[in-house]
């Protein structure tokens, strides 16, 4: 341990934990307006806070309000995005597509041995507002989900939350 606190900066937000000392990319514990006190290990992260902490070295004092995104291809068709507060203790809701159809379900719709579900979204969940996003198979839609989770709204229709996220196509 280097024995420098970089949980409490003096600066809240411009990622300098001693005077004329920052921190960034996985050192740097950072308060986050929406989702409270972070500590990330992303390159997006890394890469941002890193070009931020040059800045504020230089005479800046811009504070850090990225929300940072991580992702991972995992073979030639699949792949995921997510942002915000990934947590398993924390309740999700899942919304799936079917790879042979076009059209929203019920949601009564019980799965069947052999159903493909080539897309999906995890929302995560803090009482009933979007923390996290976990896009499956769903790429370029990061953006859309910084707004969901920075809007602090009550989410109640997850289906057509969904639809935005151009889960059916698009």
């Amino acid at each position: 341990s280097s024995g420098i606190n970089a949980e409490w900066p003096l600066r809240p937000g411009e990622l300098e934990a001693r005077t004329n000392l920052y921190v960034a990319g996985d050192a740097a514990c950072f308060y986050d307006p929406i989702l409270g006190r972070r500590r990330v290990e992303h390159h997006d992260h890394a890469v941002v806070s890193g070009k931020l902490a040059g800045k504020n070295m230089t005479g800046g004092a811009e504070p850090y309000k990225h929300q940072s995104m991580f992702w991972s291809d995992l073979g030639p068709n699949i792949g995921y995005e997510a942002i915000g507060r990934i947590d398993s203790s924390l309740p999700t809701v899942g919304i799936w597509a079917h790879q042979d159809k076009t059209t929203v379900d019920s949601g009564n719709e019980r799965p069947k041995a052999g159903d493909k579900y080539d897309k999906g979204i995890v929302f995560y969940m803090n009482k009933n507002v979007v923390v996290g996003v976990v896009t499956w198979n769903l790429f370029g839609k990061i953006p859309l989900a910084r707004k969901v989770i920075g809007s602090l709204e009550e989410q109640t229709d997850f289906g057509k939350l969904a639809v935005q996220f151009g889960i059916h196509g698009n």
